[in-house]
């Protein structure tokens, strides 16, 4: 798998696996990186861990540990200042990143190409102003073949990753489910919301966001939005019900009940 060369950065989080546990202290593999191992003293862990090594510390065990200090290629490590929701998302970003790689491993092969040649086409530089080779690949998705030309990659190699990238990975998309209460107190008010739903419709379209209306009977209205980041989502929510007030003859006549999903 790609391994970064450099050292991991004060207060990042890192995957890790047990390799040896001491009486005081615990030594890990940093997974993402070349030949780097960690420590993890007794006062980063949690009590019940301590006071249970030979249990929560097996060798071979992954953690998500995040770097306290780094000084002369010693890395030291904690597991209790890793939040659980700060865990769950390293070991998905970890998961991407193998995702990625595997995909790396069959280009490589397809091509009959050296994966460790291939692998020297990610420079660290690159890595890092993408935070990784999975949002890297994201990037060729949303912006197409010529971003592959920063990785100074010949045809046919190229045409393939790029083939394989846009075949594998899929831009994930921020979703907001909701309910709309639409109200019209003018006597053709059910030809009036036709209308606003028809503008919300094309003001999707010209914003580039997805949007699914369902009936369910006055006044409510399923709605559900989809673009490709949560701020996205957030602000084309925003939008719209800015767009039917104004359509509608004001906030009164607009209520919009965001669901939970």
């Amino acid at each position: 798998m790609y391994k970064k060369t450099n050292l991991p950065e004060v207060n990042s989080l890192v995957i890790c696996t047990i390799e040896r546990v001491q009486q005081h202290e615990c030594f890990v593999s940093l997974d993402e990186f070349k030949k780097i191992e960690g420590m993890v003293h007794t006062s980063e862990m949690y009590r019940k861990w301590v006071r249970n090594m030979k249990v929560f510390m097996k060798p071979g065990r992954q953690l998500v540990c995040k770097v306290i200090s780094v000084y002369n290629n010693q890395v030291n490590l904690s597991i209790r200042k890793v939040g659980e929701g700060q865990r769950r998302s390293k070991l998905q970003s970890w998961k991407n990143e193998k995702r990625a790689d595997d995909l790396l491993q069959f280009v490589a092969k397809k091509n009959k190409t050296d994966i460790e040649d291939l692998y020297k086409k990610f420079d660290e530089e690159l890595i890092n102003e993408y935070g990784g080779l999975y949002p890297f690949m994201l990037e060729v998705v949303r912006i197409g073949e010529e971003i592959l030309s920063e990785l100074h990659i010949n045809n046919p190699l190229a045409k393939d990753l790029f083939e394989v990238i846009k075949q594998r990975i899929k831009i994930p998309k921020a979703i907001i489910h909701g309910e709309l209460h639409m109200h019209s107190n003018r006597g053709d008010g059910i030809q009036i919301i036709k209308k606003a739903e028809q503008e919300i419709q094309n003001l999707a379209k010209k914003s580039d966001f997805e949007i699914k209306i369902v009936y369910l009977g006055a006044p409510k209205y399923q709605i559900t939005i989809s673009t490709e980041n949560k701020k996205k989502a957030e602000q084309a929510t925003e939008d719209i019900v800015s767009k039917l007030q104004s359509l509608l003859g004001g906030k009164e006549n607009v209520e919009f009940v965001r669901i939970r999903s």
